[in-house]
């Protein structure tokens, strides 16, 4: 008897694509904040909003980090044309077969899967910078997130310059 049917004997249920995404975490898209699997160049999304005229009174939601790309490039504020350095991160992160991938700028803000982001930022994930394997053998377990951008610091160090 084989482990899979081992676990479903015990009335477990789960399908092949369960247990693949459960191995495999590079076949979800990943959100802001959270660390990429692979080193490499990415594109982070953030200050969502469901319309482009909603009223934020908040930072609005953490979107989706794009990548691994090789490169990203921006024409006249009118799309955001990123390169994915495989098909697979093209496929789980814009549902697309082509390695290029324009996301839209509407109203200064990226258009993407249905909401708009009025930030996004370019970074750099090392090695040592990737996901860690989850553990269990810890009384408190890691924490596997990263924040490339910090919202707060940023606005107080702006408000910090405007009164200087």
């Amino acid at each position: 008897m084989t482990g899979l049917e081992t676990l479903s004997s015990l009335g477990f249920s789960f399908t092949f694509e369960d247990a693949m995404a459960s191995t495999d975490p590079t076949t979800k898209r990943i959100q802001y904040g959270e660390r990429p699997t692979q080193p490499g160049m990415y594109i982070g999304l953030f200050h969502g909003r469901s319309s482009r005229n909603e009223s934020m009174n908040d930072w609005g939601f953490a979107g989706p980090v794009l990548g691994p790309l090789t490169y990203c490039h921006t024409t006249y504020m009118a799309y955001v044309r990123l390169r994915f350095a495989t098909e697979q991160g093209a496929r789980v992160c814009c549902n697309s077969g082509h390695l290029d991938v324009d996301l839209e700028v509407v109203e200064d803000m990226i258009f993407f899967d249905g909401a708009y982001y009025g930030d996004w930022t370019l970074f750099f994930v090392a090695p040592e910078g990737c996901r860690r394997p989850d553990d269990s053998f810890r009384v408190k377990p890691r924490a596997n997130v990263c924040h490339w951008h910090s919202h707060t610091k940023g606005a107080q160090h702006l408000d910090a310059h405007r009164e200087n």
